[in-house]
């Protein structure tokens, strides 16, 4: 495919290999669920704010009709919804290169995609992620990222940074808050150090397998986007399935040869530079759906079941300076 106008589509075949890159290297969109494609730029699914509430029978102690029977009351429930909605945002990258180097090309243009296509989605997975996990320049108004929402239900346990039972401790207390909430951990996500403290925990207590209990069962995920700020949370523990992202529209490309493109402080005029500029882009919306759990729900004032205050399917491990290394 020759490149000779500024309107490229992208090859279906590159366009699908990026999105799995994504989905393979980014922790957000592997951990998530994935609903299905947007038809237009918003998306609503409704969550459970409010569940049934059943109670015992009991006979009324006064008469209420002609005969004199009793009547047997029920209790009165209320099932309520909300919406959650996703709205497509658009995640974009340009790549600028020198017309030198495309001419340098084997067959002009077809082999540039896939030279640059890594570093396209090393950019998305990066920026993928920390938005997910940390609300890092969410384009939603009310996505705050997992950690923000952890924080803000008190879901939140503080490890020393002592290898071993204190480590393991602290990812059995973080399971504890998610199974508390009435959601059931699938997953364990932090920076790469969270593989040295599983390393150093299994160096001080044996080998942390499934027989150990299900902190060792756990499935453990190691973010090497960049996007996961190990400052603001050493360790994601969770149900992932209540992160969850849909495609608006998949990987598009077009091509650039006279735009003005700026990058803080620098400035690129294609055309007088004698550069080209491939633009990736993609839509998607996210959000974190929290549906009210038998476990932790708390009684409201219609006789049924609203959301604790605590309830979240996530928990977080942030870790003390104490004992780090």
């Amino acid at each position: 495919m020759a490149i000779t106008n500024k309107n490229v589509v992208l090859p279906k075949e590159y366009s699908e290999q990026i999105i799995q890159a994504l989905r393979g290297r980014s922790k957000a969109l592997e951990l998530g669920r994935r609903l299905p494609d947007m038809r237009t730029s918003e998306l609503e699914i409704n969550v459970l704010s409010s569940i049934a509430k059943a109670g015992w029978v009991k006979k009324s102690q006064t008469p209420a009709n002609a005969e004199g029977a009793e009547i047997n009351r029920k209790p009165v429930s209320q099932i309520a919804w909300e919406g959650v909605t996703l709205k497509a945002e658009t995640l974009a990258c340009i790549v600028t290169i020198s017309e030198e180097t495309l001419a340098d090309t084997e067959d002009f243009g077809v082999e540039v995609v896939p030279t640059i296509s890594d570093q396209v989605v090393d950019a998305f997975y990066q920026a993928l992620d920390a938005t997910a996990f940390f609300g890092v320049d969410s384009p939603w108004d009310n996505f705050v990222g997992i950690v923000a929402g952890a924080t803000a239900a008190n879901a939140t346990v503080t490890w020393d940074g002592t290898p071993g039972l204190s480590f393991y401790n602290a990812v059995s207390d973080a399971m504890s808050k998610v199974e508390e909430s009435g959601f059931i951990p699938n997953a364990i996500v932090g920076a790469p150090s969270l593989r040295s403290a599983f390393r150093n925990s299994i160096t001080n207590l044996g080998v942390l397998t499934a027989e150990q209990g299900e902190v060792g069962a756990l499935p453990k995920h190691y973010d090497y986007t960049g996007g996961f700020i190990g400052t603001s949370a050493f360790a994601i523990v969770g149900d992932f399935n209540y992160l969850v992202y849909a495609f608006r529209e998949d990987m598009s490309m077009k091509l650039l040869t006279e735009a003005t493109i700026k990058d803080g402080e620098k400035e690129y005029n294609l055309a007088q530079q004698d550069m080209i500029g491939f633009r990736f882009k993609m839509r998607l919306g996210m959000a974190l759906p929290n549906p009210v759990a038998r476990v932790s729900a708390a009684e409201g004032s219609n006789n049924d079941y609203v959301r604790g205050a605590t309830s979240y399917p996530f928990a977080i491990i942030v870790k003390s300076n104490a004992g780090s290394n």
